[in-house]
């Protein structure tokens, strides 16, 4: 794969129909867990630190978690674009629904020590998160478990450490700027706390799909530049 990011828009405009499949079906529910979940905590949980408080370290946990949780289906529909594999769709979904435990159980570790590493300074947490962040995908790829996939997906985090942490920095810079200016801009026109779930839902159900698409494409190319296996099972 010479041009991941063209491949990758090629990929999310050319089959958007059933990317949105995906959207709907796995995407939303999570969205919407997350949203109940962390305004729950919000409101039952005291404020009482000075930088931050006990729920927003939940928030941040619940978030990174289901952050992780949630690419399964978008690894697996890129990696069968890429591959030809015939029933992309139903590939996809079946993945998710079947063959994500171990992914979720990986999810639940690297969410928790990256968010302690977060509240030391973020940086700390950024690091762990580039470094273990292309296990998942082999591990999608390759239809493996998390642990039978460490060690090639930690060997590609250091050696692409650099750019897995540039893309996933300007990932989130952009998507909370662009979340800053409609959430501005739709406070000119209504204060309701409904319409603003809604309209950050909207964006992330846009926004994140495309993300973790480029990032899978990146690690195609990665891995194909270092010989691995595109087709092994």
């Amino acid at each position: 794969m010479e041009k991941p990011l063209k491949y990758t828009w090629d990929v999310y405009t050319g089959k958007f129909e059933k990317i949105l499949v995906l959207m709907l079906t796995t995407t939303l529910p999570l969205l919407m867990v997350h949203s109940f979940v962390t305004n729950y905590i919000y409101a039952i949980t005291p404020s009482d630190l000075t930088v931050y408080s006990v729920a927003d370290i939940y928030y941040g946990l619940i978030t990174l978690l289901l952050y992780l949780y949630a690419q399964i289906p978008y690894i697996r529909f890129v990696y069968n674009e890429y591959t030809g594999v015939e029933n992309n769709l139903r590939n996809s979904v079946y993945h998710f629904l079947a063959n994500g435990f171990t992914v979720f159980v990986f999810a639940c570790i690297v969410s928790v020590v990256t968010t302690i590493g977060f509240m030391f300074l973020v940086l700390p947490g950024l690091i762990f998160l580039a470094l273990v962040f292309p296990i998942p995908y082999i591990s999608i790829f390759d239809e493996k478990s998390v642990w039978n996939s460490f060690k090639e997906g930690f060997r590609i985090g250091k050696k692409k450490f650099f750019k897995i942490m540039l893309i996933i920095m300007l990932a989130g810079l952009a998507e909370l700027l662009l979340g800053i200016f409609v959430t501005y801009q739709l406070f000119n026109i209504t204060s309701s706390f409904a319409a603003q779930v809604i309209t950050q839902m909207t964006l992330n159900i846009i926004i994140y799909p495309f993300i973790i698409m480029l990032m899978t494409s990146f690690i195609l190319k990665w891995r194909e530049v270092e010989g691995g296996c595109l087709s092994c099972q």
